[in-house]
């Protein structure tokens, strides 16, 4: 912990003073000895000795990234604002270590040295740009590719890396190939997940960007997703049994004259595996690793190999995170964490720790204060405009709004999910005090929320400060809301599972007397997800009369359901019938899925109802049916057959872009995915 440091911003890139290692770095690029340039910042040496020193490499790279926090429920990650970033200059001993059998490896530090070069903020939404040296990545680079495979070994995996996107389905000229996103999505959730080692959070994420696409809506960053470190947290090595027994202090090494501690006798034998003097790896620790990492392929690696002199540039994060003026390090030792190259570099994504203070509130509405209480926004949708929200009524009017069989599209009648961030005004003359109440009849009868809080993060970066709310429900007036990003935030609501409810603010004096109220306003609520339910599943071959699929053997709701179509093969069809309903239904849609060796082809013949969108506001029930063929050369395998349904509640806080495009979008939140897989065999 420490006081938070200048920021990069108070000076210049350029008119930072070299680090004695930089120093060493610069020096053994250029030709000039170290000690010239000890003091001096790259603008100085740039006119000292601009006839000595390619200025080239006295130029500096911008390199973005982010810092996030992982929600451990959804895998949701969530920015962490006004964070600062530490940027150091690293040299390590390495201790190589790369068991037989395992595609990866890991490392084990020590001797290490690390100077700051550089610190900045992160700004409202997570995000920092740094500048850094050229001649600090050249030297990187430099001394990467002098070593035979070390390029291939300090690179961590990203999810692109272990997905198998080359196995995917490849459409034939003339008709366009399928984007990677549409290709990528192909792949169940579970082959994801499994490959992905996501915690079960990447199909997921795959699958609601999927059935968020809309016709002329920004397309979805699948990059942004695949460049996510495939494991955002350092797994531990694979270590020998002996070694584990060894540091558990279950086991001592040596004879009885001569037992040794099981600490030293690990590092011995590593030193003796690596060719070093086991005194070199007395700071060696086995607790503190970093990796997995690539293994190289071309030449063979030793099981345990020590590398020396390992430059990086390493990141730090610290954050105030109780608001008592102190930075606390909420990300620590981002060794290899950026994929260094000549080209364009790819963006770091740096996963804080539990203690870090994320927001949900990364983008805040504009809002005009009078000297009138008010709720105005619900995130970035406007609450007190007739054009977005029927304030009586509670729904919002544009996003998912009905597609009737003709004519154009109708107001929506669109519910709220999610935890909403309600914006307004409570900063009026003599209020010193508000509270939040909520009415579930009407407003008939009103009750106050309490016990609710939310990180209040300050603009310049000094810190967080947290909402006051004393038991009954009165908060604090902020005294001036420019100080804090979130100072227009008057109530962050994990909303209930469904239902209307009527909200209104009320302001006090010192006292907690209530002299003013604000206009209410209704909110419709939906948590609920739809209900997809297979009323039939059945199959047949294709010269058997429609009547085959009610015969007693072919229906596939049963446990373990496979479909035997004989020696040799036959042409099978099968009849998919499934009733979907929700209380604010968007829209449903069949679809099948294969195992790379054949698919299922919808059949025009009967008449397919295999999708379905809402056409009214009252339009929340569908029964959906279609009949598919597989080919008898398609190959033995599970097939699956799916139906997904989608509510049409959304959640306005900025994430989607739908402010970008006034709301007027199809955005999907909460949704259900039911599949049935079916063993195809011949036999």
């Amino acid at each position: 912990m420490g006081k938070r440091p200048p920021s990069a911003d108070d000076v210049a890139p350029d008119q930072r003073v070299l680090t004695p290692l930089q120093s060493e770095r610069l020096s053994a690029m250029s030709g000039v000895e170290a000690e010239t340039l000890k003091g001096l910042s790259t603008v100085d040496i740039a006119e000292k000795l601009k006839w000595i020193i390619d200025p080239e490499i006295l130029l500096f790279r911008r390199v973005c990234g982010r810092v996030v926090k992982r929600d451990p429920v959804t895998g949701v990650y969530y920015p962490v604002p006004f964070a600062t970033v530490h940027v150091e200059d690293t040299d390590c001993d390495l201790i190589g270590y790369w068991p037989g059998g395992w595609p990866w490896g890991w490392f084990f530090p020590f001797k290490c040295r690390r100077e700051e070069i550089a610190t900045t903020k992160t700004d409202a939404c997570g995000n920092f740009c740094v500048w850094i040296p050229r001649f600090d990545i050249d030297w990187i680079l430099r001394w990467r590719r002098h070593r035979v495979c070390w390029p291939d070994i300090f690179i961590r995996p990203k999810l692109r890396d272990l997905l198998p996107l080359e196995e995917l389905p490849h459409r034939p000229f003339p008709e366009p190939d399928p984007p990677p996103y549409e290709l990528l999505t192909r792949l169940s959730p579970n082959a994801l997940d499994a490959f992905a080692g996501s915690g079960g959070h990447l199909g997921d994420r795959l699958a609601r960007l999927r059935e968020s696409l809309v016709f002329g809506a920004p397309a979805p960053d699948l990059d942004e997703i695949l460049d996510e470190p495939a494991f955002e947290r350092e797994l531990p090595p694979p270590l020998p049994s002996e070694f584990r027994k060894a540091l558990a202090g279950r086991a001592e090494v040596g004879h009885d004259k001569a037992k040794t501690r099981g600490d030293e006798a690990v590092r011995g034998a590593i030193a003796m595996h690596a060719g070093i003097a086991v005194k070199e790896l007395a700071d060696l620790d086995l607790s503190r690793y970093i990796g997995p990492f690539f293994r190289c392929r071309d030449v063979f690696l030793p099981e345990w190999q020590a590398i020396v002199d390992v430059p990086d540039i390493t990141f730090r994060v610290t954050q105030d995170v109780d608001g008592d003026g102190t930075e606390e390090t909420i990300y620590q030792e981002g060794y290899f964490q950026v994929r260094w190259n000549a080209g364009t570099i790819p963006s770091p994504t740096l996963v804080a720790s539990s203690i870090a203070v994320e927001t949900r509130s990364c983008r805040v509405p504009e809002v005009a204060c009078g000297n009138v209480p008010a709720i105005q926004f619900a995130g970035l949708h406007p609450l007190n405009n007739a054009v977005y929200l029927d304030p009586a009524i509670g729904y919002a009017k544009r996003p998912n709004r009905p597609i009737p069989p003709s004519g154009p599209r109708p107001d929506a009648e669109t519910p709220f999910t999610g935890t909403l961030q309600l914006y307004g005004c409570v900063n009026i003359e003599k209020a010193r005090h508000y509270r939040v109440l909520h009415s579930e009849d009407n407003g008939a009868t009103f009750s106050v929320f309490t016990g609710v809080n939310w990180p209040l993060h300050r603009v310049d970066g000094s810190g967080t400060d947290h909402t006051t709310v004393d038991p009954t429900g009165w908060y604090d007036v902020i005294t001036n809301p420019a100080l804090y990003h979130e100072g227009r935030l008057v109530f962050e609501w994990s909303t209930p599972p469904i239902g209307k409810y009527v909200l209104k603010v009320e302001v006090a004096d010192t006292a907690h007397s209530v002299f003013a109220a604000s206009s209410p306003v209704a909110l419709q609520i939906d948590n609920t997800a739809p209900t997809v339910t297979f009323t039939k599943l059945a199959w047949k071959f294709d010269f058997e009369p429609a009547t085959a699929f009610d015969l007693a053997n072919r229906t596939l709701l049963v446990a373990c359901p496979v479909i035997r179509r004989g020696v040799p093969s036959q042409v099978v069809q099968v009849r998919a019938e499934v009733m979907v309903s929700a209380n604010h239904l968007r829209d449903a849609s069949l679809g099948t899925s294969g195992c790379g060796g054949g698919a299922f082809t919808e059949l025009s013949t009967p008449t397919p109802h295999s999708s379905h969108w809402h056409d009214a506001v009252t339009d929340n029930t569908e029964m959906l049916s279609a009949t598919y063929e597989l080919a008898a050369t398609a190959l033995e395998g599970c097939y699956t057959f799916a139906c997904t349904a989608n509510s049409r509640a959304f959640n306005p806080a900025g994430s989607d872009n739908g402010h970008l495009l006034d709301w007027l979008y199809d955005p999907v939140y909460v949704y259900t995915h039911r599949g049935v897989s079916v063993s195809v065999v011949n036999g």
